[in-house]
């Protein structure tokens, strides 16, 4: 077997392994069922099912942008289980696992982050877990596809959605705690009135086994201080990564069905 036969080789196999990890994935998800009985500091944290909420993230044809923005925060906060602990990370695939995207597997191992945060919203919902960035990421890019204007805002020990409407009006939108906030960010913070109506209920977020948590003062404070501004999580390698890791297999096992062909024709 000559040299560069054995490269075609080598590349077949490697692709078809790729291929297989792909097809695999066609029949795996990304959310755990045992999400729904994991312990985490909230009250009622997760009760949207995966198959519910892929329904329910749909525009409605005589919706108004105003109204899917909180069915949209209701239905990303109620999706996830805020849980971000080091020994779920393999349980709740935080490291993406090779039949999902190889691609990014790769590309956590090279950087060295042992977890992963979605950017497409629907892989967000699908694994169901995160603290405030990953819902908040998933819900800026379903407004986002649905042609509403959303930025996120990092207060430093918290993260929000600010929403811009079509007709010039702004929301703040909290998808962690489920709030709705109908002031734009803004105004909230430079105003902590605004902020500490909008949070007088904090405390009974919580589950009963909580003992410390943030208060409503506790978030006051963070939308008050210095230094709170948009931040971007671009999304286009993670696009990229999912077409690509189809295309590549494709092309590794390409010339070897070639070689074949040309040999049967001769």
């Amino acid at each position: 077997m000559t040299a560069k036969k054995i490269i075609l080789v080598i590349l077949f196999i490697l692709g078809m392994i790729l291929m297989v990890f792909n097809i695999t994935g066609l029949f795996k998800s990304l959310r755990n069922e045992e999400l729904y009985s994991e312990i985490t500091p909230y009250k009622d944290d997760i009760s949207i099912r995966f198959e519910d909420a892929k329904k329910q993230w749909v525009h409605g044809e005589n919706e108004s942008e105003k109204d899917f923005a909180v069915r949209a925060t209701v239905l990303v906060s109620k999706s996830m289980a805020h849980y971000w602990r080091n020994e779920g990370i393999k349980k709740y695939h935080m490291r993406v696992p090779l039949w999902e995207n190889y691609i990014l597997t790769f590309k956590q191992l090279i950087t060295g982050h042992k977890k992963y945060e979605f950017r497409n919203y629907k892989k967000v919902i699908e694994r169901g877990v995160g603290l405030c960035s990953q819902p908040c990421i998933g819900l800026k890019y379903l407004l986002n596809e649905n042609g509403i204007e959303a930025d996120l805002w990092d207060l430093q020990q918290h993260i929000v959605v600010g929403v811009t409407f079509s007709d010039g009006t702004e929301y703040t939108l909290d998808p962690d705690y489920g709030y709705v906030i109908p002031v734009a960010i803004r105004g909230l913070l430079g105003n902590p009135n605004l902020v500490r109506e909008a949070y007088k209920n904090h405390d009974t977020v919580y589950a009963s086994h909580v003992t410390e948590h943030k208060h409503t003062e506790d978030i006051v404070k963070m939308y008050q201080q210095e230094g709170n501004h948009i931040y971007s999580m671009d999304k286009s390698f993670e696009d990229f990564s999912y077409i690509a890791k189809w295309v590549l297999p494709f092309l590794l096992i390409l010339p070897y069905l070639l070689t074949l062909f040309i040999r049967k024709k001769a």
